[in-house]
């Protein structure tokens, strides 16, 4: 099996040969798989993430949900915590939002939501396997906060499917999806035994 560094130089070479017009297609097909979830439409408070450059785009989810009337929250590095973000409510992707000194854009408030009430999560990564797993980009953010969030809300990774791999190393700490949406296909994962 590939180690977690030589994954994530493929993947990122993929992504970075997608088109822009071919990713925003995908990225709008990934999240119609999502939005036609029972874990969706039961939500009544969703967290999206925010688009990097190069990374799948989960605003149309953020778009079906505030139609729907629920709760949307977005992402947002505590500064000076390396390693550390909040769930922060956002109410427009127009005003809510401003970029931050990564290129990423970011809540402008600051009062945290609580995870513990959020519904869904759903979660980027730089690749997912058949199982669940999730390779991230190495800071650990999600990690860290998925561990606070604790079991009741629930996981869904949203990809390209060039981001889908048979199989990914894990370590005992990694959290796995219990969905997975790519621009392809729709997955669910059960619970595995230890």
């Amino acid at each position: 099996m590939k180690d977690k560094r030589q994954i994530r130089v493929e993947i990122k070479a993929a992504l970075k040969a997608m088109g822009p017009e071919a990713a925003a297609g995908a990225g709008r097909a990934a999240c119609r798989h999502v939005v036609e979830q029972r874990e969706f439409t039961e939500a009544r408070a969703v967290m999206i993430f925010l688009p990097m450059p190069g990374e799948i785009d989960a605003r149309d989810i953020a778009r079906a949900a505030w139609a729907a009337r629920k709760r949307v929250v977005a992402p947002k590095v505590r500064p000076g915590r390396r390693g550390l973000m909040d769930a922060i409510e956002i109410r427009s992707l127009e005003t809510d939002l401003e970029v931050s000194g990564w290129g990423i854009p970011e809540p402008t408030c600051d009062k945290p939501f609580d995870a513990g009430e959020l519904d869904l999560i759903v979660v980027p990564a730089l690749a997912f396997d058949r199982r669940g797993n999730r390779l991230g980009r190495g800071g650990g953010y999600y990690d860290r906060f998925l561990q606070r969030a604790g079991d009741r809300p629930a996981l869904c990774g949203l990809a390209f499917a060039c981001q889908l791999l048979d199989e990914l190393p894990t370590e005992p700490h990694d959290r796995t999806v219990k969905m997975l949406a790519t621009d392809e296909e729709f997955l669910r994962f059960g619970r595995r035994e230890n």
